[in-house]
């Protein structure tokens, strides 16, 4: 059995009462659906003295469009609620296909958004009891000072292995957080994540920001959005890759393309030079030339299951098939 270990729980009603507990409670941590950190905690990846639940917070709750045609999702909205909102499968397909592709429905009915997007990054030396990373001498992202994926003490390259954050990159969102001086940040999410994998050093925020809200601007015209995830089995399983593809479309012909991979690096990898597809109609030899930059833009480490090599070949596998579906 993995017991974890001591803490105690505090439950604010609001935002402001949650980053208020949370700077006045060295080494806490804030939880909400407790899909990923629970598990962690069974493996003393985490010990903090004191969780604050946001399951109390209603203001987190909640799509909310925009006057604009933008949608604003509150952090603390369930996966399956934000998987099955009208609004988001009618306008913003891709961004509900890669949240309904997360783990499994109980998962989805218990973890939030807010919480994919500040997921913790994973590591094979990373994601393991703490008899075993102890056996090993442990690691940079914890308790050591040495990275076994590229036998350096320089970087953590623990993946960035969100469904959510590549979709939401590509289609230009971002985060809104409580900070502790009562103010309120607004981040792009292609600038939130950082190059170091280890926790709390993944990302730009203030390690006591509480982030309330994900807004999505409005859809392009002619908006199409494909989500593509690769993974061992078809459920729970985190993605050993994943392809986040958005484009827009007048008629046959492409008017914009954004490409994301995730679970790669610590941060999500947008690729460039997509914009060779620009004004066509995604024919093959164009689908070929783009789904080629993918894969020599492509660098997986050895720090999640399955070789490098093959996960970068299906980088370009699968840009191709999304690209294709996104084409018909």
């Amino acid at each position: 059995m993995l017991r974890m270990p001591p803490f105690e729980v505090h439950t604010p009603r609001t935002a402001a009462e949650a980053v208020q507990r949370k700077t006045e409670l060295p080494g806490s941590l804030y939880v909400a659906g407790g899909t990923d950190l629970l598990p962690n905690l069974k493996h003393w990846l985490h010990t903090p003295p004191h969780l604050i639940s946001l399951a109390d917070c209603t203001e987190l709750v909640g799509v909310t469009p925009a006057s604009d045609g933008a949608l604003r999702i509150g952090a603390g909205t369930t996966l399956h609620a934000v998987a099955s909102d009208p609004t988001i499968t009618a306008s913003l397909p891709g961004l509900a296909s890669a949240v309904q592709q997360i783990a499994g429905p109980q998962h989805r009915r218990m973890g939030t958004l807010g919480g994919n997007v500040m997921l913790d990054t994973r590591c094979l030396f990373y994601n393991q009891t703490r008899d075993w990373r102890e056996a090993l001498g442990y690691c940079l992202k914890k308790d050591g000072s040495w990275c076994h994926v590229i036998g350096s003490a320089k970087a953590c390259v623990a993946a960035q292995s969100s469904d959510s954050v590549p979709m939401l990159v590509a289609l230009d969102a971002s985060i809104e957080a409580a900070l502790p001086d009562g103010s309120t940040a607004t981040v792009a999410l292609s600038d939130l994540y950082t190059k170091d994998g280890r926790f709390l050093q993944n990302h730009t925020l203030h390690p006591d920001a509480l982030v309330t809200a994900i807004t999505v601007p409005a859809p392009a015209e002619g908006h199409r959005s494909i989500y593509r995830k690769v993974r061992s089995r078809a459920a729970i399983d985190y993605p050993q890759l994943s392809i986040a593809l958005v484009g827009a479309f007048d008629g046959p012909t492409c008017t914009a393309l954004q490409i994301v991979i995730g679970a790669m690096l610590p941060f999500p990898k947008p690729i460039t030079g997509v914009d060779l597809a620009v004004g066509t109609p995604l024919d093959d030899a164009t689908i070929d030339a783009v789904a080629e930059r993918a894969f020599k833009q492509a660098r997986p480490q050895t720090q999640l299951h399955s070789q490098p090599d093959w996960r970068r070949h299906l980088a370009r596998v699968e840009v191709t098939r999304g690209l294709r579906a996104l084409r018909g």
